[in-house]
């Protein structure tokens, strides 16, 4: 057994027990179904599981792994359980409330390391609470929370790249204005992110973050099938691990725009088509950036009752000043990857059905060549009980 500080406990099992979390919330939601029977609606609630070879490239490096390894290229084979759902309490016939969750863990087998070859476990969760409260004719009142987390075990280097541990906690207070072809939204949130940074990577700590922003958005129908949506929102974020060398300003401070707009038809074909525009700016220079993302999503029957699916968005991005390092670490800034996937989806038997998926990603950064890039093909199996 290879000495690994993951291997034998680490601090993020303490602070974050991802798994008792997600066995916790479930037997709450249970029992708090049984005392509000008929006034509980669960949408959905799927137990998955499933299988996937991936393949890995690339150099891009990354401080929170345990080792440096030469390979430039590594497979894994991959299998996942996970539980995902969401319900709903109504009351006089309106929505009121409602409670979401997904999470689950993946475990992983690698070839082709230089080194070793690993067997990382990730876990991953998501939690989110939302109350709605009508106020008058067409107004409405929404406040949020969600709480997110990640543990990895077992960290193995790159190109076989698993985000940080970490758990991220928000707060959002809105409103809701309906008109006679679609309606506004009004959002505030704050937001912080506490990244655990292993004892062989202290650096991870640099990613540790607080921000608070605001956005405004309208929705509006452009037929009986389709509807645009526009929005502004404006972020200000907060690193207080990252020194700026400026002693009357010395902690990093960034000031973001995010602007974009999405068109949806929902026919016989379900489509999307969307681009974000973000801005960032900083009182250090170096994390200073413009990018653009454009995204688009397809989804139709096919004959047999099979469901295609499928996705791609495309990230550009470029800094304002260029410096000597790569400065592509994943979590701090905007999403620098590009990704699509196709999926097909059909029913096998009574509460079960299944999807085949073929996924990409790449991320890159702007010198030395340096990037990542993923490939997976996955089988996965989805139970509804009670459908």
């Amino acid at each position: 057994m290879r000495d690994c500080p993951e291997r034998f406990g680490s601090d993020v099992a303490g602070r974050l027990p991802l798994p008792g979390i997600l066995v916790a919330v479930l037997l709450l939601l249970a029992g708090g179904a049984h005392d509000l029977q008929g006034q509980v609606d669960w949408r959905d609630f799927v137990v998955t599981s499933g299988l996937s070879a991936e393949g890995y490239q690339g150099n891009l490096p990354t401080v929170a792994a345990a080792v440096q390894d030469s390979t430039e290229a590594a497979t894994a084979m991959v299998g996942e359980l996970a539980m995902r759902g969401d319900a709903v309490w109504r009351r006089n016939g309106q929505t009121r409330g409602l409670l979401a969750f997904d999470g689950g863990v993946r475990q992983f087998n690698t070839w082709g390391f230089e080194l070793d070859n690993y067997a990382p476990t990730e876990w991953a969760g998501t939690l989110d609470l939302a109350w709605r409260q009508p106020v008058s004719e067409g107004l409405t009142v929404v406040v949020s929370s969600r709480v997110r987390g990640r543990e990895v075990r077992d960290r193995p280097p790159m190109p076989l790249f698993l985000a940080p541990a970490y758990a991220s906690y928000s707060a959002t207070a809105g409103a809701e204005w309906r008109t006679s072809r679609g309606f506004w939204d009004l959002r505030v949130r704050g937001e912080r992110s506490d990244y655990f940074a292993p004892e062989f990577a202290p650096q991870v700590s640099l990613l540790d973050r607080e921000g608070i922003s605001a956005e405004v958005g309208h929705e509006r129908r452009l037929g009986s099938v389709s509807r645009i949506r526009v929005f502004g929102e404006w972020e200000s974020s907060h690193y207080p691990e990252q020194n700026t060398f400026a002693e009357d300003d010395p902690f990093r401070r960034d000031r973001t725009i995010r602007t974009g707009a999405e068109w949806r038809w929902q026919g016989d074909i379900i489509g999307s088509l969307g681009a974000v525009g973000r801005f960032n700016r900083s009182n250090s220079r170096r994390p200073e950036y413009n990018s653009i993302t454009v995204d688009g999503s397809l989804s139709t029957v096919l004959p047999g009752t099979s469901v295609l699916t499928a996705y791609a968005a495309l990230t550009l991005k470029s800094y304002r000043e260029s410096t000597p390092f790569a400065r592509l670490i994943p979590g701090e800034e905007a999403n620098s990857a590009s990704t699509a996937y196709v999926a097909l989806s059909r029913g096998l038997v009574r509460n079960i059905d299944s999807t085949v998926r073929l996924s990409w990603t790449r991320a890159e950064t702007e010198i030395g060549g340096d990037y990542f890039q993923r490939f997976g093909a996955a089988v996965i199996l989805h139970y509804r009980p009670g459908s």
